[in-house]
């Protein structure tokens, strides 16, 4: 994953996905910290410091995170790509029926 400049496109930094595979979904950003989800069968959620790209922490979700995070009253939730069963588009993707919230209280 990585980081740029708005107005020039600069490179700020990047952070390799320590899962070691994609992350496809769109990222989402609250009070300045990226979550982002991967592709990779555990299912892994980084929160990650947006200005550094520093990992702050992460969750194994358990079955691959495909979509975006979406942020709501102090929470972001995740889930999995149950609807559309991603594991009959890859055969390493895992399916999952989940819904995972983050709140700071």
């Amino acid at each position: 994953m990585g980081g740029l400049d708005a107005n020039t496109g600069e490179i700020l930094w990047t952070t390799a996905n320590p899962s070691n595979d994609t992350a496809n979904g769109p990222v989402t950003i609250v009070n300045g910290v990226l979550f982002a989800g991967s592709v990779a069968p555990s299912g892994p959620v980084y929160a990650m410091d947006a200005m550094t790209g520093a990992i702050l922490w992460s969750f194994n979700t358990g079955a691959t995170v495909y979509g975006g995070a979406s942020a709501s009253y102090g929470c972001v939730f995740i889930g999995h790509g149950y609807s559309i069963g991603l594991a009959r588009f890859h055969p390493t993707w895992n399916s999952g029926n989940s819904l995972f919230a983050f709140c700071i209280v």
